[in-house]
């Protein structure tokens, strides 16, 4: 999510599935909804040690908190206990917390962090605020997408909070390998082109690979493929081989609409959030 509405947010779930490379093809295998409920399970996000999830989950009194899935005893508990609403979970680099945008009294949405292993929040950044999304880059930047209209996104300092304008017209996924920022340009409601960003030299790619959706994730397997959703099928876009190939369609299990996508580190497990019919 992050946007100051939350009555329009859908149902959905997230799927676990399995991921099997071979010499030159890739399986998605033995999905599981790991959810299973009406309501919002959305924003998922493996542990750096890939033993468990970490999600976004809104229930019965509304607000939104974060859940964690352990992967072993298949068991969900609550991370967060509070009285304001918490999204997009994400590690930070020193593995220490996990950093969400949090939905403050006054619907201020800044940038907090909470210990691994449990403890008070912390306020990360005090200055900057209407923070929709946002990933590290390295320990000491950020990049984050902006509430405005259209979505912006910049890049912070969070020592010193300040901020520069990267892209207009950006979507909502960005996420960091080894320091380099992907991200989507969005050209118009159907056009998105994967662009990215190295900070030291501040190397910009635009229109790099145009993708099947805003929502991706990357696998670094001989070379990176990005995958997305399109409706009930996961798709493998290759953008060294010009081409996307649908790896699974998952129409059969009720699935409508994939979105979000995440694969853990070592590149065994993908989970992706879903609605149903």
């Amino acid at each position: 999510m992050t946007t100051k509405i939350v009555a329009q947010l859908p149902n959905t779930d997230i799927w676990l599935l399995d991921i099997k490379t071979s010499k030159d093809s890739i399986h998605l295998q033995n999905p599981v909804n790991i959810t299973h409920r009406v309501g919002y399970d959305n924003q998922p996000a493996f542990s750096p040690d890939g033993k468990y999830i970490l999600y976004t989950s809104i229930r019965e009194d509304k607000q939104a908190d974060i859940y964690k899935y352990d992967l072993t005893s298949k068991t969900i508990s609550q991370f967060t206990h509070t009285s304001t609403s918490e999204y997009s979970p994400t590690f930070t680099p020193d593995g220490r917390y996990i950093s969400v945008i949090m939905v403050e009294p006054d619907s201020t949405q800044r940038l907090w962090k909470f210990p691994i292993h449990g403890g008070e929040p912390i306020l990360v950044m005090k200055d900057i605020d209407s923070i929709g999304y946002h990933c590290w880059i390295t320990k000491d930047s950020l990049a984050m997408i902006m509430i405005t209209q259209p979505p912006t996104l910049e890049v912070v300092n969070v020592r010193t909070q300040k901020h520069s304008l990267l892209v207009s017209n950006a979507g909502r996924c960005i996420t960091s390998v080894s320091q380099t920022l992907f991200f989507v340009q969005k050209q118009d409601s159907t056009k998105f082109f994967l662009s990215n960003y190295i900070k030291d030299i501040k190397l910009r790619e635009k229109n790099y690979y145009k993708l099947p959706n805003e929502d991706f994730a990357i696998l670094l397997y001989q070379q990176p493929i990005y995958f997305t959703g399109v409706k009930s099928k996961v798709v493998a876009s290759y953008p060294f081989k010009e081409k996307d190939i649908p790896v699974i369609d998952l129409a059969k299990y009720g699935i409508s609409k994939i979105t979000r996508i995440a694969i853990s580190s070592d590149g065994t497990r993908m989970a992706i959030v879903a609605e149903s019919k």
